[in-house]
């Protein structure tokens, strides 16, 4: 049997209340538009310089050409290395979000329940409409 002690309690056994869990799930995924608008700028940035990359190419000798090549090697690993540590963090945010719902789930399953089938209901009606 699982303890009262998730991000959701009260500190009082067995009492929880509504309003930190919403905003708890509303904190958890507040994070997730920054880590979007730097991976956003950060692209950018990296097509740019890949732009001004290739454009200066063009005019590059054997050797200019060969700095630009691991100049936009050394690019790609970073946008790789930015990429792989987001898509980290997306899953553990994702992991953590549904170990929150299944201790929910578990602790207050009629509640769950009436979620789960008002949800179905009001998406039932939804598209029974159109």
């Amino acid at each position: 049997m699982q303890t009262n002690s998730g991000p959701y309690s009260s500190g009082a056994t067995g009492a929880t209340s509504a309003a930190p869990q919403a905003s708890d799930s509303g904190a958890m995924f507040a994070g997730s538009s920054p880590d979007m608008e730097r991976l956003t700028r950060d692209f950018r940035a990296f097509l740019a310089d890949c732009e001004t990359l290739l454009r200066n190419a063009q005019t590059l000798s054997g050797e200019g050409a060969a700095v630009a090549r691991t100049e936009f090697t050394r690019k790609l690993a970073d946008a790789r290395v930015r990429l792989d540590s987001m898509k980290t963090s997306a899953n553990q945010q994702a992991m953590r979000a549904r170990e929150m719902t299944e201790d929910y789930v578990r602790r207050e399953p009629m509640k769950a329940l009436a979620i789960a089938a008002g949800t179905g209901a009001l998406v039932a009606l939804i598209v029974s409409r159109r």
